[in-house]
């Protein structure tokens, strides 16, 4: 009996999904503490994978990068307007990526006040839907937020990067009632490699027509407005 039951359970655990693998090239703290802007990544040496999901800084933090089932985009500010196109060759001062092969969807049924209610509803409903907060996953969101400000940064080549003057040469804008993919990546064991330290999540907005990649600042959402998907 024990040993069928073995066989059970190897059985029952083959077929079980395993859980998606968040990788990162480059960390953040080398770019925000010691000013190392190179590129740890080209963006081609991933997009021969099907269903690939990645964001991050270019190289040099000239632009935002974002990869959407293994398309890949490439926003950064040109005579002070924002530019976006598909680079499969962009390269990344850091990338937190996985590959996504299904995704659940779930509503959020719940009013988005801010970035930190965002983050809270990401935790609240992904954890009713039987993803664990104790690693990593990548996330998307979709629908029309209300509002939802970003920024593209747009590093000057010759002034020494710090902590504090990260985002001297950010462009900044919004989508207003606009629909709105979100792509974002929780941990909160990863403070400093791929997030901030006073938040679990890395995002980036884009609209419909992919017009702009930003890295998320706040947003505003009414309820039931917004599709959340986590990996299945």
């Amino acid at each position: 009996m024990k040993v069928f039951l073995s066989i059970v359970t190897v059985i029952v655990l083959f077929f079980l999904p395993l859980p998606v693998e968040v990788k990162t090239a480059g960390e953040l703290k080398k770019i925000m503490r010691e000013g190392n802007l190179s590129a740890h990544i080209s963006l081609d040496t991933l997009l021969t994978n099907p269903h690939m999901y990645g964001l991050g800084p270019a190289d040099g933090i000239k632009g935002e990068l974002l990869i959407i089932d293994s398309k890949a985009f490439w926003c950064k500010v040109e005579n002070e307007k924002i530019n976006t196109s598909m680079n499969n060759n962009a390269k990344a001062a850091m990338l937190v990526y996985a590959q996504v092969l299904a995704w659940k969807s779930v509503t959020i049924t719940d009013e988005v006040k801010d970035y930190a209610a965002l983050e809270k509803l990401v935790e609240k409903f992904s954890l009713q839907n039987g993803q664990s907060l104790d690693i990593p996953f990548p996330f998307m969101i979709k629908g029309i937020a209300n509002s939802a400000s970003w920024h593209v940064i747009n590093w000057k080549e010759g002034v020494t990067h710090t902590f504090d003057n990260h985002k001297q040469f950010a462009k900044y804008g919004s989508f207003n009632n606009e629909e709105v993919t979100i792509l974002g990546f929780y941990s909160n064991k990863h403070h400093s490699i791929f997030t901030h330290h006073t938040t679990n999540m890395h995002i980036h907005v884009t609209d419909k027509k992919n017009t702009t990649v930003g890295h998320l600042e706040e947003i505003l959402a009414a309820a039931n407005t917004l599709t959340l998907l986590i990996p299945q």
